[in-house]
């Protein structure tokens, strides 16, 4: 062994001639990077609606749609630990748009596959693929991947609703690509035979052309299956919660992100637990608070948070009347996909 200071001469000197060569040593990994438990760079953080719904005010008077100054008037959320990237978490991107009466967000496709999760208004529709959705408050739209979609307000009102991808998982892939339509609308289907329509049945004879069809999952139906749940004993991490499945695969709502709707009652109160997934929340209904490894957060409805992987958690309904009803972002089946999900509850394993 070469003495202390003729080592570190050698071990630079190495360095270098392995960087020249397209190549490094793992000597130069840190320990202190490779932990027993997972890190990451996901901030616990709260987005305020007053902020958000002042921004998109202000959007609406500046940026325009069918001038062509932009495709889509969307505001992102971006998270502290990851302002350089403009990202809501690591694995997803959670944000708003909106859309004015009369206007009409153009025809495109992207790799990415999304979903609008609506907010305010009426009048509006999505156009995926020719089938045409009428949007309202507390609906839940998919856009497969490489769909071609368009948005379009026939209403008198502004149409508000969030926006969820996998824009980071595909930029990770580097397999992110987008197709323009902009100067042609997207033809409306004669007749329209997406499951939101017939539910787990199809009309005899209909092709299915893609393997994934867009779906309509209406508030009112949601709404009633959490009612109906809600008169059975609750999970004591995460109230009544329900999720949105491909009724094709019975999988999660899409192959990189699953979406979530839970009711909690009156002063309910969740036991604390984490898990591997990161997850993102939208106050949909009711006020109460959030809890984050010993952090609160409280919440009103409009609001939306992120949970950071790995991070101890719970929530509490703080009114004695009214209840609160929580929408909510995953990204638990990449992680499922790799065997590498893992939830704990008090100390506990969890299946």
């Amino acid at each position: 062994m070469l003495q202390t200071a003729q080592h570190s001469d050698a071990r630079k000197e190495l360095d270098s001639l392995l960087e020249t060569r397209g190549l490094s040593g793992l000597w130069n990994v840190k320990g202190e990077d490779r932990t027993a438990e997972p890190k990451t760079t996901v901030k616990p953080h709260v987005w305020r609606w007053a902020d958000v719904s002042d921004s998109l005010q202000r959007a609406r008077d500046v940026i325009g749609i069918e001038s062509g100054t932009s495709e889509r008037r969307y505001i992102r959320l971006v998270n502290p630990g990851l302002s350089e990237r403009k990202l809501t978490a690591h694995t997803m991107l959670f944000g708003f748009q909106l859309i004015q009466p009369g206007e009409v967000a153009p025809a495109h496709r992207h790799t990415m596959t999304a979903f609008r999760f609506v907010l305010q208004g009426s009048g509006a529709y999505t156009n995926v693929e020719g089938e045409k959705m009428i949007m309202e408050p507390g609906d839940l739209i998919r856009t497969p991947q490489w769909s071609w979609h368009e948005h379009v307000n026939e209403g008198s009102e502004a149409m508000i609703w969030a926006d969820g991808l996998d824009v980071p998982l595909i930029e990770a892939l580097q397999v992110v690509s987008v197709e323009r339509r902009p100067q042609e609308r997207l033809r409306v289907k004669e007749s329209q035979i997406h499951p939101s329509l017939y539910g787990m049945l199809r009309p005899a004879g209909a092709s299915r052309e893609h393997l994934s069809p867009p779906l309509h999952y209406r508030w009112r139906d949601t709404y009633a299956a959490l009612q109906r749940l809600a008169e059975k004993i609750p999970d004591p991490y995460d109230g009544i919660a329900l999720d949105y499945v491909d009724p094709l695969t019975g999988g999660p709502t899409f192959p990189t992100l699953l979406c979530r709707m839970q009711l909690f009652r009156p002063k309910e109160k969740t036991q604390s637990h984490r898990h591997r997934s990161t997850s993102i929340y939208h106050v949909f209904r009711g006020s109460g608070a959030t809890t984050i490894n010993g952090e609160t957060i409280e919440w009103q409805r409009g609001d939306s948070f992120v949970v950071p992987l790995w991070s101890w958690h719970s929530h509490a309904n703080n009114s004695a009347q009214d209840e609160a009803i929580l929408f909510s972002l995953h990204d638990t089946p990449v992680l499922q996909a790799f065997g590498l999900d893992l939830e704990e509850g008090d100390g506990e394993k969890l299946p």
